[in-house]
């Protein structure tokens, strides 16, 4: 198992509220568990926690990386962790992990697999 791409799945899923495959109610409840076994695991460890609350307020690519290090750091040290972050990933996670960055002037439309990005050529001379 590569527990670094587990942990970044995971980290991505737990931090954005991203799950594959249900709907958003059920997807919330899975993501709020899966938040709260992470926070029995980091207990003692202000912060892992604070990596995963920073994390979920914003999941800029930084704290969703911090968070997946400190899943990570935890996940080598106890099997039975690791295993549950393997199945979550397995489970859960999105094919192919992708992110999706835009930026754009201005009528920037994506939506799944169409991303279509119409920006007005600049005629000011």
């Amino acid at each position: 198992m590569d527990v670094v791409a587990v942990s970044e799945a995971v980290a991505l899923m737990a931090a954005t509220g991203a799950i594959s495959g249900l709907g958003e109610s059920a997807a919330l409840g899975v993501v709020g568990r899966i938040r709260e076994r992470m926070r029995g695991v980091f207990t003692s460890d202000a912060r892992s926690v604070d990596a995963l609350e920073r994390a979920v307020a914003d999941p800029s690519d930084g704290r969703v990386q911090e968070l997946a290090a400190a899943l990570a750091w935890y996940a080598r040290r106890d099997e039975e962790f690791a295993d549950e972050l393997a199945g979550w990933a397995r489970e859960y996670a999105p094919a192919g992990s992708v992110v999706q960055n835009v930026r754009a002037g201005r009528d920037a439309y994506t939506a799944g697999r169409d991303m279509t990005v119409n920006q007005r050529p600049d005629t000011a001379e």
